[in-house]
């Protein structure tokens, strides 16, 4: 049905329509020499029952069973009666629909067999009372009513299978933003540590050689000693609370013990582990190599650490990477390209891509990644480096 087209007006055309060509069809029979046989001729109260096998399916689909009893109540009348048959038979079949449709498997069987055998036992009755009426209809009224309720069966079959497509859609798009979201927490805080370990060193250092300083300055200028007695003071208190921020960002299992983290001077032996591994990694070094900040010596080594772990996860067999570590004045380039098949659709969060766009984000570079035009997938990174 077309999303844009309410299921309360293709009820309301449906049922008035029928009830329409019904009384256009009784017309139409009544002119004709076949209307002789019956023992009646259409009068007000035929129309009425038209009405009531026609204009009570606009509400089929809520109250399925107590349409298909007045519409087949109406029909019984109207055939009991023995009036010029109409369009009006079709009602009966459309409520079967309504009863395979919109009932469970086991009521709509109760229900549909139900109407159909007394639709049968009826029209058997009708063939000795009434010349108009064959016993040849109830083959006809069988099958029909068989299909009609089968129909119904396969729609609601079908609208159960989509409901259960769409919950599993939206359960997997939960489950989804669920692990982004964590594995965003976990990098954030994996990276806070590692900052953390290297600002809070740096800190110390400034801080005991001040103090250090101080200590030798004993016939220095005094605006000399307070000066170092300042920067002393200011980085106690900023190491202070840079722990007191960052045991807020931990939790209790997050707890983990301190550990000299890695950095570019490793890259030979990091790459080594993977060429174990079976990822072969060219590695190119331009401009003049040199001592980074903490900070960005660590994260560079993460991001070519989950590059190549990228590569070698989704880069198939005998695929190899290259490398290029870009030494510029005022920054870092990083760059790996890797020759395999590249990833297939989307990268879940689980794949280090949310990683290394946290570590950039934070460091004020700029980071891009794809799948390269002559095949494989590139990870490409720069880094501001202050002077």
């Amino acid at each position: 049905m077309n999303r844009w087209i309410p299921s309360w007006a293709t009820d309301a055309a449906l049922g008035i329509g029928l009830f329409v060509l019904s009384i256009l069809s009784l017309l139409q029979y009544q002119a004709t020499d076949v209307a002789a046989v019956h023992q009646r001729t259409p009068s007000l109260l035929s129309y009425a029952l038209i009405a009531l096998q026609t204009l009570p399916l606009i509400w089929r689909r809520r109250f399925p069973v107590a349409v298909v009893l007045v519409v087949l109540a109406a029909w019984m009348l109207d055939r009991g009666l023995d009036y010029p048959s109409s369009l009006a038979g079709i009602g009966t079949l459309v409520a079967l629909h309504a009863v395979g449709s919109q009932l469970s498997s086991r009521k709509s069987m109760i229900w549909g067999l139900s109407v159909i055998g007394v639709v049968v036992a009826f029209t058997l009755l009708g063939s000795v009372l009434y010349e108009s009426v064959a016993v040849v209809n109830v083959v006809g009224e069988v099958l029909t009513g068989l299909l009609a309720l089968y129909l119904g069966r396969e729609v609601n079959e079908r609208q159960t299978e989509r409901s259960r497509l769409q919950e599993q859609v939206e359960r997997a798009e939960r489950e989804r933003e669920e692990r982004a979201l964590a594995a965003v927490a976990a990098e954030r805080g994996r990276i806070a540590r590692e900052l953390h370990d290297v600002v809070a060193h740096q800190i110390v250092v400034m801080t005991v050689q001040a103090e250090g300083a101080a200590r030798l300055a004993t016939d220095a200028d005094p605006r000399v000693r307070d000066a170092l007695g300042t920067i002393s003071a200011a980085g106690r208190e900023g190491l202070g609370e840079m722990r007191r921020m960052v045991g807020l960002l931990r939790e209790p299992a997050d707890a983990e013990p301190m550990a000299p983290q890695p950095g570019l001077a490793e890259i030979d032996r990091l790459t080594g582990h993977f060429a174990d591994a079976g990822l072969p990694v060219s590695v190119k070094v331009l401009g003049q190599p040199r001592r980074l900040p903490g900070g960005i010596d660590i994260n560079a080594y993460r991001i070519v650490q989950e590059s190549l772990t990228n590569s070698l996860k989704h880069g198939g067999p005998g695929v190899k990477a290259n490398l290029t570590l870009d030494y510029g004045q005022d920054r870092l380039g990083i760059s790996v390209l890797d020759d395999g098949r590249g990833v297939v659709g989307p990268l879940a969060p689980g794949h280090g891509l949310v990683g290394m766009h946290e570590r950039v984000s934070l460091l004020a570079g700029e980071l891009h990644t794809g799948a390269r035009p002559g095949g494989g997938f590139a990870v490409q990174a720069t880094i501001p480096v202050p002077a």
